[in-house]
């Protein structure tokens, strides 16, 4: 009988519980001329299936990398493809000697596809006659 109930009880905490979305950063590198800075792996949780959240993903000197998904899902009636699709919008900051620019990129990844992207976006920061070129690259995965 206890046993019963407590089987019972784990599931149905683990039935109402929201399921967890996560945003995986890997293979993070910041290039800038001939100089390689290779970034740590960095992960973001948004709880439930939608949502979004921030994380940093590499800071240092004077370069900051933050990156943002918002995550969102289809519900159409007269469409299963669609009605099954995930869509993802990544942002990217880069903020760099006071300076910022980001980039939007968004993904709509749709059934069973799997739900990966490699990122490589160019930066240019101009201060006076001086121009700094800065390319940020990295896989990103939703899980």
């Amino acid at each position: 009988m206890i046993r019963t109930l407590l089987l019972s009880a784990i599931l149905g905490v683990s039935l109402t519980s929201p399921a967890q979305t996560i945003y995986r950063i890997t293979n993070v590198t910041i290039t800038e001329k001939e100089q390689v800075t290779q970034g740590q792996d960095a992960m973001a949780e948004i709880r439930g299936a939608e949502g979004t959240d921030r994380v940093i993903v590499y800071a240092a000197n004077d370069i900051e990398l933050r990156s943002k998904v918002k995550v969102s899902t289809q519900n159409v009636r007269r469409s299963s493809v669609k009605s099954s699709a995930v869509n993802a919008i990544f942002e990217i900051d880069l903020k760099m000697d006071g300076q910022k620019d980001n980039r939007r990129v968004e993904k709509i990844y749709y059934m069973d596809q799997e739900r990966k992207s490699h990122f490589k976006e160019k930066f240019i920061f101009k201060s006076g006659n001086q121009v700094r070129v800065v390319t940020v690259e990295f896989d990103g995965s939703l899980e």
